[in-house]
């Protein structure tokens, strides 16, 4: 091996520049799991106003309200859960492989560069379907909560003239439409894979000063 010395500054280059991003892409990514939160939140509110509206224009018991909404609430906080998982399970996998990276430099093991070989394959060979995966589903989820949050305001702003029929016709247009509309992880996830590449690249020229 030439000038270990210089090999193992350099990966440890290679790592910082991971590290860096991994903490900026899992920050960004956690900030969407806490605008799942805050949505739901509104969305809440909103639902208890629609319901006691209701309950004084055309006394429609809250009980028989709340079994109008039961499917659409039913399926957002599914969905909920099921995002904030893919999410943490995301941001988790990363920092897990930050903490591999660093113990291998840490030990300073004479096999480093196997060490390395192996959980480059992890690091940078992971398909990047995953990426594309975890975008979709949270521009589908958004783009849901957006088009029920719009609903609701809409219904509110009634107030006294809102009726069960416009509670209906919502909800049966929350099931058939779905306008097309984008979010900010396309962005965090091509600039995370713009990262990766670069790293790849810094790698392949590590490798080519130890053959």
């Amino acid at each position: 091996m030439k000038d270990s010395k210089k090999l193992n500054k350099i990966i440890e280059g290679i790592v910082s520049s991971y590290e860096s991003k991994v903490k900026v892409v899992t920050s960004l990514m956690r900030q969407v799991n806490q605008k799942i939160k805050d949505h739901h939140t509104e969305q809440e509110l909103m639902v208890n106003k629609l319901r006691d509206l209701l309950a004084k224009n055309e006394f429609l018991r809250k009980k028989d309200f709340d079994t109008m909404m039961a499917g659409i609430r039913d399926q957002q906080r599914t969905r909920e859960k099921e995002v904030s998982l893919i999410v943490e399970d995301f941001c988790k996998e990363e920092e897990e492989i930050v903490t591999k990276l660093k113990e291998i430099i840490a030990v300073k093991s004479p096999s480093i560069l196997e060490d390395f070989k192996v959980l480059k394959i992890k690091m940078l060979s992971r398909p990047k379907k995953r990426e594309k995966r975890i975008s979709q589903i949270l521009k589908d989820f958004h783009r849901d909560q957006e088009e029920l949050n719009t609903a609701l305001r809409m219904l509110l702003e009634k107030g006294t003239s809102v009726r069960i029929k416009d509670i209906k016709a919502m909800v049966k247009a929350f099931r058939i439409e779905h306008e097309n509309r984008g979010f900010e992880i396309d962005n965090i996830l091509e600039e995370f894979e713009r990262v990766k590449d670069e790293i790849d690249n810094q790698w392949q020229m590590v490798m080519a000063t130890v053959k």
